[in-house]
């Protein structure tokens, strides 16, 4: 067996091209390859602009593309019965796209993916199964990712580099040096063992696998296998000490093939509701480039395009509990490519597309591809905002099935993937001093006394996941929660369900009586709100709003949305789910509109406001971000 790993790396491969590894090169059909790669997440960007994108990426310099595969991407219910390869979610018209510029794909299957993407990819059903353990030899969690590995690596392998396709090398895991340790445990051990075998299984012995853990010896020996069954690869941003580190790691961890690699090189940084916008220096970046390519170190730009967390994918960080930290609709991510395909520019000023496309071609003499002309950008103006229905949302809620009635479940015990989770309780009952106290809230809610809003938290903003209001003798209690996306890295991944753990009246219990509804937001539900434009300010100024406005043909063009005037919520826009604005925490206050959303002619938007009640509520198409 070990024989067998070691010698993929020097096959000769006769069908297509081949891709190999020598003791400090990648070597493309026997000659040494430099990587210049950068990362484009399909699931973030609608596939009429897959094209222009990489596009983007080639003239940027870039000859090798690195993409994650989101698991839960690609499943169209809740028990993962049915998937969804088509649309947006086609990654074989993406591996085809970018097999047509001629560039090689590293790709990243997961089954952990990380990415600031809804619980790291995984399907959020994981998270109801008591005896599943995510990331380890688990025997509930094997199956489940066996299962989806048969699904989805057989469409892979035809794409393999030794097919005549792109992918050039395929990610094991993702960062596991960051959460467990095959040095202390065997069963994390046995688990990337596993998933070796069950890559293998699929893509065969000839595609290189890698891993990608912190930039330093300690990371990488936690997170990956030492020798040559795994190439062990670092990530890290602008900075030479970071390199130097990463560089001593790789060299303890791999013995006969060492080709030097930073597999995430920062360009920019992620956002969180609440923060300033992350911006980081043009110079700094441009520095480390220049001595990685000095050093022969090949990298990957994380990210060259970061692209938008539409609907409810925006993961989260932290440990869990209150150490939560939700990521913005936009993952703009300050990279060279602007989220909506512009140039975007670092902290000091500096255009970082045109840096690095410099840097590239004073270094590389393949890196002459033209830019194509800027992404047309157009401002449609104010609409005017009408009620769109008679019922405030959570009456719009309480329409729907009850699920079941009883104690309190998550979400994921329910069988929701997202969206909101609605407990009603008729009547409380006669209460004294009526205090309402409810403990383990995941993430938002919303507390009613007789449809009257006693109490808005939102978990991050505690110091406990549990808060009191005071309601009314023998009300009707209804506690709606909101999920701002589940944890996508670190510890407290594995136990963060959605919902509310316990509710007490009066610090009596409740566990039974509990009414369960819940809305994902589909584009099936927005059809089922009424259509009566009624003022109602009912529910603390929860309401739809919606109303018209008219393209020209040939008008049709990238715009934004600009939601300042409004508190929390989501807009959909000819059906589509923009995602999420809290113009409160900032610190984007728009929304970036893709051209293939809008249509010539009349197109409908309408927003779920959940803090704000406004008198004559209007949105604005503007041309450019409202960063605050």
């Amino acid at each position: 067996m070990l024989l067998f790993f070691a010698l993929f790396y020097v096959v000769a491969l006769c069908d297509g091209k081949n891709f190999t590894l020598s003791a400090s090169n990648f070597l493309l059909n026997g000659e040494p390859h430099f990587l210049r790669s950068g990362s484009l997440h399909y699931s973030r960007v609608p596939a009429s602009l897959w094209a222009d994108r990489l596009d983007r990426m080639k003239a940027l310099g870039l000859n090798t593309v690195q993409t994650y595969i989101p698991w839960n991407w690609h499943e169209s219910n809740f028990e993962g019965t049915e998937t969804d390869f088509a649309g947006n979610r086609d990654i074989e018209h993406f591996m085809d796209l970018v097999a047509e510029r001629d560039m090689l794909l590293l790709m990243r299957p997961g089954p952990y993916i990380c990415g600031e993407w809804d619980f790291g990819g995984f399907p959020a059903r994981l998270l109801a199964n008591p005896d599943l353990t995510i990331r380890t030899d688990n025997a509930a969690y094997m199956a489940e990712v066996g299962a989806w590995f048969e699904v989805l690596l057989p469409k892979l392998k035809p794409f393999l580099i030794e097919n005549g396709g792109p992918i050039a090398m395929v990610q094991i895991e993702n960062e596991f040096g960051s959460y467990g340790d095959v040095t202390t445990n065997p069963k994390d051990e046995a688990y990337l063992l596993a998933l070796i075998d069950l890559v293998r299984k699929h893509l065969g012995g000839s595609v290189v696998l890698y891993t990608t853990d912190g930039g330093n010896i300690g990371s990488m020996t936690r997170g990956s296998l030492k020798g040559d069954i795994v190439l062990t690869l670092g990530d890290f941003g602008p900075g030479t000490d970071l390199m130097s580190s990463s560089i001593a790691g790789q060299t303890a961890m791999n013995s006969e093939y060492n080709p030097l690699m930073c597999t995430e090189y920062y360009t920019g940084w992620l956002t969180h509701f609440g923060e300033d916008i992350a911006t980081t220096e043009t110079a700094s970046m441009i520095a480390t480039m220049q001595d990685m390519i000095d050093a022969n170190m090949s990298f990957n730009l994380y990210m060259a395009h970061g692209g938008t967390n539409f609907g409810f994918w925006a993961g989260a960080n932290g440990q869990g509990g209150s150490n939560y930290q939700p990521d913005i609709t936009s993952y703009d991510y300050n990279s060279p490519i602007s989220e909506h395909g512009a140039h975007n520019f670092g902290s000091d000023g500096v255009d970082k597309f045109e840096a690095v496309q410099t840097l590239l071609r004073k270094n590389f003499d393949d890196a002459t591809v033209e830019e194509p002309i800027a992404p047309r950008v157009e401002a449609y103006g104010e609409v005017p905002l009408t009620n769109s229905s008679s019922l405030s949302f959570l009456e719009y809620v309480r329409k729907f099935d009850i699920v079941t009635t009883g104690d309190f479940h998550s979400q994921e015990q329910l069988g929701q993937r997202f969206g909101f989770l609605l407990y009603s309780i008729e009547s409380i009952g006669e209460c004294g001093e009526c205090i309402v106290e409810v403990s383990d809230l995941r993430d938002r809610a919303f507390l009613f006394s007789n449809g009257n809003l006693i109490a808005d938290i939102f978990r991050a903003d505690e110091t406990e996941l549990n808060f009191t209001a005071i309601a009314e003798p023998g009300a009707t209690l209804d506690i709606l929660v909101e999920s701002f996306g589940r944890l996508n890295y670190g510890g407290g991944m594995g136990t963060d369900w959605k919902g509310i753990g316990k509710l007490e009246v009066d610090s009596i219990q409740v566990s039974s009586g509990v009414d369960h509804r819940f809305v994902e937001m589909t584009a099936e539900d927005l059809v089922a709100i009424e259509t009566i434009a009624q003022d109602n300010s009912s529910g603390g100024g929860q309401r739809f709003l919606s109303g018209t406005f008219e393209i020209q043909e040939g008008n049709i063009a990238n715009t934004f949305i600009d939601m300042s005037d409004f508190g929390q919520g989501f807009v959909f826009l000819n059906g589509f789910n923009l995602g999420k604005y809290w113009s409160a925490k900032g610190p984007v206050l728009t929304l970036y509109v893709p051209d293939e959303v809008l249509k010539t002619g009349t197109n409908e938007v309408t927003v779920l406001e959940l803090e704000n009640y406004l008198s004559n509520p209007k949105i604005s198409f503007v041309q450019t971000p409202n960063v605050k």
